[in-house]
């Protein structure tokens, strides 16, 4: 348990934790408003307001319109022309009407001729005492045509006298009546008398006619009756209405739009006709009137369009930008990558010396907005060059204090002088060593290309360290050489030193020494 939340914490204490920047500039000036809807955001700051149509009325006169109830109309009006003729008035109180009466007459059939036929009595005959006719309740004299009549069916058959049995028509026989001239069949009565002794019923068929063959408003009758009384012979009247017969049989209907009278008028309906002509005026319209849309009232215009609700926005903007710097460890690393948002194109400006590791200033400029932040530049290709170069420049003062040495010629006051000196380079090299050092053994964990030149390296310092024993023997030769003269002690200590910097301090030391020590044995 203990190893895994030492992993977890291992974990953790190696992530970089890094936080994105945020910068922003001061607003702009609020927009005028618009229709399109605008979002609130961080960087835009948005006014939404209700706004409506409002209109007035204006009293316009418009062209001329059909008379009616609910505008409003001038006096400029003018009629057109009449419509045809129509029973019903339509219900408009724009037409004006003109009315008219029409008459339906039923006019009566003209009739000259009675048709008295089939007929049929007891005893062979059908007996008619007495026959007359008027025409509006006046008699009219008669004459008359038969078929089956005894002789002297004229002296009896219209003497005023029915109570006598002296004129008859033999059965199946006809007697045709002429008026003389024609008369309205509605005003015709005929009158006869029926006398008979049997019990055989009495036919008879009437009909009227305005020639002798064309018999309209027949009908046949059929009459029981028998007496011995001459004086109780069977009155019969009859007139077309008597007939059950249509009317359309004896009369005719027509129109006419004139006001008739004569006696063949039987019936008279009066209807009404009516025509109109359409009166149209120039009418005054309320024309609504509409103002911009707005909050509240313009002017007169005073009333509100509910429907026509709309919101408008007016907004101010701001610019933005994120970043999120980070240590640079790559070459071809673009500085664009530091950005993680901005509201417009972003201008970068640095003093970056590539071949150099280091901090450096660089500047984002996002329009008006300028934020000036510091990265670090740690390239590994820089930092091994730099060791590189620093090594060289190590071993070049490593030759030059042997040169000194050679000048100093084993003079004892030449060389604790040239001694001192180097002490204090020394010093101040084992300083820089070991920063060094560190930065190797930093970027040994960086690639295996790092590691194996590391490893290269202290093989070097392996060897240079076998052959400081050599060198040891030689110095404590040199030393007896000097009739006992002490190196200073700050010298010894250097034996005490941490072995990271006995690769160059060792190395100038004991070579030092060993070409001391060459010198005195040619002596």
């Amino acid at each position: 348990m203990k190893k895994i939340l030492w992993l977890i914490f291992l974990s953790i204490s190696l992530i970089n934790f890094v936080s994105a920047k945020v910068y922003y500039s001061d607003y702009s000036n609020f927009s005028e408003f618009q229709e399109d809807e605008v979002i609130s955001n961080d960087t835009t700051d948005v006014i939404k307001e209700a706004r409506y149509l409002w209109y007035k009325n204006n009293e316009v006169l418009k062209d001329y319109k059909l008379y009616n109830e609910d505008d409003k109309f001038s006096d400029d009006c003018y009629l057109t022309e009449y419509s045809s003729w129509m029973n019903e008035k339509l219900d408009n109180i724009g037409y004006i009407y003109e009315t008219r009466e029409k008459y339906t007459y039923t006019k009566a059939k003209e009739a000259r001729y009675i048709h008295l036929y089939n007929l049929q009595g007891s005893y062979g005959a059908f007996r008619i005492p007495e026959l007359n006719i008027s025409v509006d309740g006046k008699k009219i004299n008669y004459t008359f045509t038969c078929n089956g009549c005894n002789s002297d069916f004229s002296k009896y058959i219209n003497n005023g006298n029915y109570d006598e049995n002296s004129s008859y028509i033999d059965n199946d026989g006809s007697l045709i009546v002429d008026l003389g001239k024609s008369y309205p069949i509605t005003k015709i009565k005929v009158l006869f008398y029926i006398y008979d002794l049997g019990s055989t019923d009495k036919l008879y068929t009437i009909g009227f006619s305005n020639d002798k063959k064309d018999i309209y408003a027949a009908q046949s009758y059929t009459m029981k009756f028998s007496d011995y009384y001459w004086d109780n012979a069977q009155k019969v009247t009859r007139t077309v209405y008597d007939l059950s017969v249509p009317a359309t049989t004896y009369s005719t209907t027509y129109n006419s739009y004139e006001k008739e009278s004569n006696d063949y008028i039987i019936d008279t309906k009066v209807n009404y006709e009516y025509r109109y002509q359409e009166k149209w005026c120039k009418v005054y319209t309320l024309e609504k009137e509409y103002s911009n849309y707005s909050k509240e009232p313009i002017g007169d215009y005073l009333y509100k369009v509910e429907e026509s609700l709309k919101y408008f926005y007016s907004y101010r903007t701001r610019d933005k930008l994120e970043i999120n710097i980070n240590q640079i460890t790559n070459k071809d690393f673009n500085l664009n990558n530091f950005i993680i948002y901005s509201t417009d194109k972003v201008i970068i400006t640095d003093n970056i010396d590539w071949n150099k590791n280091g901090v450096y200033d660089i500047s984002f400029k996002l329009n008006d907005l300028i934020v000036k932040e510091k990265v670090t530049l740690d390239l590994e290709s820089n930092t091994i060059a730099s060791l590189e170069e620093q090594i060289k420049e190590y071993q070049d003062k490593i030759k030059d204090l042997e040169e000194q040495l050679n000048k100093c010629n084993l003079d004892k006051n030449c060389l604790n002088k040239k001694i001192d000196e180097l002490t204090k380079k020394i010093n101040n090299l084992n300083n820089e060593l070991v920063k060094k050092e560190e930065e190797i053994y930093n970027l040994n964990e960086l690639n295996d290309f790092n590691k194996n030149k590391i490893t290269d390296l202290e093989k070097d310092i392996k060897d240079l360290n076998a052959g400081i024993g050599n060198l040891t023997l030689e110095k404590q030769d040199l030393q007896n050489k000097l009739n006992d003269q002490q190196l200073p002690k700050y010298i010894l200590k250097i034996g005490n030193l941490d072995s990271r910097i006995i690769l160059v301090i060792f190395l100038l030391l004991l070579y030092l020494s060993y070409l001391i020590g060459k010198k005195s044995n040619k002596k």
